[in-house]
């Protein structure tokens, strides 16, 4: 086991199979390369939350068992967006303690970790959207709530919204690739009970949704605008959209208007719509706008981005913009005098 140097290499040694998840900000697939660059700090963690990088971790022994363990682990980050390498090592110490090399034969574990800094306990939605997101990367059949899910959003009047699981609203955003599925979607959204579109946009923000449905999702929230909250569920729904430029249009819209000043809906963008802020014109407009908002906002919100490997860039040149307003001036004055406390 000394010669063990990575969560990877545990997971290989230990005789099983793996998938990793990026949960940072939205749920994204990353492939096995990926995730061993990303905790030997070879490369930044690409979408990093609270200066920490965000996975879950589904593994499993295809000779010994048909169980599958899964961890949800976080990791902490340097200024440059680089996993702290001795907090990782820390990790694997703690692994190998509780549960030795093998980790498949060790039944009375089940792979279950003692209490420690680097695991962290998913909300319901996030719980839901891993489960479904996991067992579609498995190949393995959506949970027994779908079934229930679908026939309610195939006749929303003739069923009671209340007996639909989180869990089969977040199998049926699993299935939007479906042409049928979407369509579903597409047809139903509008006439189901508001509490079931919230979780069932708030799991689409996991999904790369297409041009067709991201469309009618913009036009669907177009016709309520002046409801704060059904904008808010599009854009977390759009937040992994292939149609950029119909995003980017929204977002725009939503910039142009009263949100534009709303803290809540200025924060989701940050959350989920950041590379949107690669563009120079909508980065100055964002951050303008945000730092009349709260200075104190606008100063963690810029501390946040950052650490994003997409924007870093754009943001640092932020503080040596010349033409800079009152408000971001305030706004940088707050960090630096952070980072001299």
């Amino acid at each position: 086991m000394n010669q063990i140097s990575s969560i990877s290499e545990f997971l290989l040694h230990a005789g099983t199979e793996y998938r990793v998840f990026d949960m940072g900000r939205t749920i994204r697939n990353i492939d096995s390369q990926t995730f061993l660059d990303i905790e030997n700090a070879s490369i930044a963690a690409p979408y990093p939350r609270q200066q920490h990088a965000w996975f879950g971790i589904i593994f499993y022994s295809r000779q010994l068992s048909r169980e599958h363990y899964i961890w949800f682990v976080k990791l902490p980050l340097d200024e440059k967006g680089l996993v702290m390498t001795a907090t990782r090592d820390h990790f694997l110490q703690i692994i190998t303690d509780a549960l030795g090399a093998q980790l498949e034969r060790n039944k009375e574990a089940q792979g279950r970790l003692p209490e420690n800094p680097y695991t962290f306990v998913p909300n319901q939605q996030q719980l839901a959207d891993f489960n479904s997101i996991s067992r579609t990367a498995l190949n393995l059949p959506p949970s027994e709530y779908y079934s229930e899910a679908l026939r309610y959003f195939t006749q929303p009047q003739m069923h009671n919204w209340q007996e639909v699981a989180l869990q089969g609203i977040a199998d049926l955003a699993a299935s939007v690739r479906r042409k049928d599925a979407a369509q579903l979607i597409i047809d139903h959204l509008p006439t189901v009970a508001p509490q079931v579109q919230q979780a069932l946009l708030s799991s689409l923000e996991n999904h790369a949704i297409d041009k067709h449905l991201s469309q009618h999702l913009v036009n669907w929230a177009e016709q309520d605008f002046n409801n704060s909250l059904t904008v808010q569920w599009t854009l977390r729904a759009l937040s992994q959209s292939v149609a950029k430029t119909v995003v980017q249009h929204f977002i725009q819209r939503v910039l142009d208007s009263e949100y534009g000043s709303n803290a809540d809906i200025m924060l989701l963008i940050a959350a989920r719509h950041w590379p949107l802020l690669s563009n120079e014109d909508t980065l100055r407009q964002y951050i303008n706008q945000l730092a009349v908002i709260d200075t104190e906002l606008c100063a963690s919100l810029y501390s946040d981005l950052v650490q994003l490997p997409d924007i870093r860039s754009q943001m640092l040149a932020v503080i040596r913009w010349p033409d800079r307003s009152p408000a971001l001036t305030q706004v940088i004055g707050h960090l630096f005098s952070g980072q001299q406390q």
